[in-house]
């Protein structure tokens, strides 16, 4: 009950922080670790941030040990693995390839803090308890990420890259 609960979420921020080719894997790693580690659990209503953070840890982890950048996943379904294609999805294609160089450039600190509030949807509070940090680390990074997005967004060589390729 609680990976069907969960599956979807835990999924999604996988998914921000390595991408979408290895965010099932993460997952599986996430919920076999969860499963470990359920009698260290000393409340279970604070089973959500606990898994959350199981989660970003099993990334942070799965990205060290594969020496790999992370792919940008901008839009996950509810349904665990399916990208969301509507049925006019060029809009969605045009935003990923323009957002996705930008998202390779965050730090994984900064992806895990972008993907908890603006893909997950908690509140600041919410992403640093899930992260385990202070409150003003987490806004401080989501600072910094997203600040690397803009100066990424408005850096002039894009726009000549893009032009080639249309």
């Amino acid at each position: 009950m609680l990976v069907e609960k969960h599956a979807a979420e835990t999924f999604r921020l996988a998914a921000a922080i390595v991408g979408v080719a290895d965010a099932a894997d993460v997952t599986q790693e996430t919920f076999v670790s969860a499963w470990q580690q359920l009698p260290k659990l000393r409340d279970a209503g604070a089973f959500g941030p606990w898994l959350r953070r199981i989660c970003v840890n099993r990334s942070r982890n799965w990205l060290r040990s594969r020496g790999r950048r992370p792919r940008a996943a901008l839009e996950i379904s509810d349904e665990v693995g399916n990208v969301d294609l509507r049925p006019d999805f060029r809009a969605e294609v045009e935003a990923r390839a323009i957002l996705e160089p930008a998202f390779e450039s965050l730090s994984v600190d900064q992806r895990a803090v972008l993907a908890l509030h603006y893909s997950i949807g908690l509140s600041i509070s919410e992403a640093a308890d899930a992260l385990g940090i202070r409150v003003g680390t987490a806004k401080s990074r989501l600072s910094a990420g997203l600040a690397v997005l803009r100066r990424e967004l408005d850096d002039p060589r894009r726009d000549v890259e893009t032009e080639v390729v249309t």
